[in-house]
């Protein structure tokens, strides 16, 4: 026996029923719904925005779907989880920063751009506070992803590091160093610890990367 609740409509009627005929979706062969203009880049911005406005602990695919105005079963047609899009989130946000870092830098080198970088680093952290915790604790979907991360927060110093007369494999330790200065003063600053004296802040952490950069100098006066 057919379904009678279809007795009377067109197959037209029929079809949108279904949802093939709704314009804001298309039905693939295998029956999943994509939404036109919602891609898998979309998902990622949006899910950046949405960070950034309330912070990853009150992120829910739910959210993200209400945003983009579509159900939230959609949004698996693009990404294959949550944890999938907080790892391109990273990523993009990774790639915000290291952009920002190389403008910071270009033109300047050696004490100069040791600095410019540090200033940079510590700019986005502050303006990007939501995305750069993400950033700091976002999980790895595959190694791929953690090798591309690794490089592009070590680019930035490797190539001002450069300019030093210091071997290759001391450069690799020195940017180390340098990140680790960074990022463990902003953490540091975010989490209020350096509220106990009235000095300014800017100038402890310029402190903090003069001593790499007096580092650095000593270790090519050692290869002289």
């Amino acid at each position: 026996m057919g379904d009678r609740r279809f007795d009377g409509l067109s197959p037209i009627d029929i079809r949108t029923a279904f949802g093939y005929n709704k314009p804001n979706t298309v039905r693939k062969e295998d029956g999943a719904m994509f939404h036109k203009g919602l891609s898998r880049e979309a998902l990622v911005d949006a899910a950046k925005r949405l960070v950034e406005e309330s912070g990853a602990a009150a992120f829910s695919m739910r959210t993200l779907a209400e945003k983009l105005g579509v159900k939230a079963a959609s949004l698996y047609a693009h990404i294959e989880s949550m944890d999938a899009l907080f790892t391109e989130v990273g990523l993009s946000a990774l790639n915000d920063q290291k952009a920002a870092q190389l403008c910071a830098v270009q033109g300047k080198s050696r004490d100069q751009a040791v600095m410019a970088l540090a200033d940079s680093y510590r700019a986005f952290a502050k303006e990007h506070s939501e995305l750069y915790r993400l950033i700091m604790q976002m999980p790895m979907g595959t190694n791929e992803a953690l090798k591309t991360a690794a490089a592009m927060t070590a680019e930035p110093a490797m190539r001002v590091l450069a300019d030093y007369r210091i071997r290759e494999e001391r450069r690799m330790h020195w940017q180390r160093v340098l990140r680790g200065v960074m990022h463990g003063f902003v953490s540091q600053e975010a989490a209020g610890y350096f509220s106990h004296y009235p000095v300014e802040l800017e100038e402890s952490y310029h402190l903090a990367v003069q001593c790499i950069i007096d580092g650095l100098h000593g270790e090519e006066a050692s290869n002289e």
